[in-house]
């Protein structure tokens, strides 16, 4: 599938950097280890005062990424992390958490080649080239009006190369699906920057993660499966912050709260995290191949 080449304001570009800091195989087991698994928050076994409350083993897993029986797809380790290699146009999946209408979150880091397709239920992202040279960009299938077309997220990432391959890293992206809504939404670190977009109604009982390597392939970095927000405590399951809500409204929306009115207030929440910022997750990443010069230091 090849997607479309589309142009954005300089302001992408901006911004970037704000950004990036910002069932054939089954899911490894709960892990309760110290280390916050991709970065997440609410994966941390130990957390400071004031924070959120950690999310029980059994509400997530983290995946060992196990390559399927198939030529070019491949398990490496780069840079001290655990990496699944998929060669140009090779898919890999895996079954998402819960039954049909339960939300359920998906957490991953990859490293995308132009075309790589990423599907999450029935959510679709894609990346494409962007109108800067030497750097791609992060796009959606919208389902709305009844139809589908790639539309820009303002997510803009350099490709380098990694392992001789042209790769983007794509920020920490975790997506959260509401098919009893008919919804979905996108978070980039622990920021929201997409709320409320329509599920693809073909694949909305599709309940896998699957990414679909691209023209120079594909590496996956780190899937986690949860069944809770893995980024904010969400007593009331609309993927708002409990603590922005009860700051902004005095309490929690009703978890029978309509559709719009759960959309306006994510909408005022996306709007604070744009002026008042959002936390980093810190994870480790594999190095492009130029940082692996000898005598370079390693993470």
């Amino acid at each position: 599938m090849t997607l479309p080449i589309r142009m954005f304001p300089s302001l992408a570009l901006m911004i970037l950097p704000w950004l990036t800091e910002l069932s054939a195989a089954q899911p490894s087991k709960p892990t309760g280890s110290s280390a916050a698994p991709n970065g997440l928050p609410r994966l941390k076994a130990v957390t400071k005062a004031g924070a959120a409350a950690p999310l029980s083993a059994s509400k997530y897993t983290v995946d060992d990424l196990q390559p399927e029986v198939d030529a070019g797809i491949d398990k490496t380790k780069k840079n001290d992390v655990d990496v699944l290699l998929l060669d140009t146009g090779k898919e890999w999946s895996r079954p998402l958490r819960g039954s049909p209408n339960d939300v359920t979150f998906a957490s991953f880091q990859v490293y995308a080649s132009q075309t790589t397709i990423i599907e999450v239920g029935g959510a679709r992202l894609g990346v494409t080239a962007s109108s800067s040279d030497g750097y791609l960009q992060l796009m959606y299938d919208s389902a709305a009006n009844g139809g589908l077309q790639w539309r820009g997220l303002g997510v803009i990432m350099q490709a380098e190369p990694h392992g001789g391959q042209m790769l983007a890293p794509l920020p920490m992206l975790t997506v959260r699906l509401d098919p009893e809504h008919g919804v979905w939404d996108l978070y980039s670190d622990a920021r929201l920057i997409a709320h409320d977009l329509p599920l693809i109604a073909a694949k909305k009982a599709d309940k896998r993660f699957t990414v679909k390597a691209g023209t120079d392939g594909a590496w996956v970095c780190g899937l986690v499966l949860a069944d809770e927000s893995p980024l904010y405590e969400d007593d009331n399951e609309n993927g708002i912050d409990d603590r922005f809500e009860q700051q902004q409204r005095g309490a929690l929306l009703s978890k029978n709260a309509s559709l719009p009115e759960r959309s306006i207030v994510a909408g005022q929440w996306k709007a604070h995290q744009r002026e008042k910022g959002a936390p980093i997750l810190n994870f480790k990443r594999p190095l492009p191949d130029r940082a692996l010069a000898p005598g370079s230091p390693r993470q």
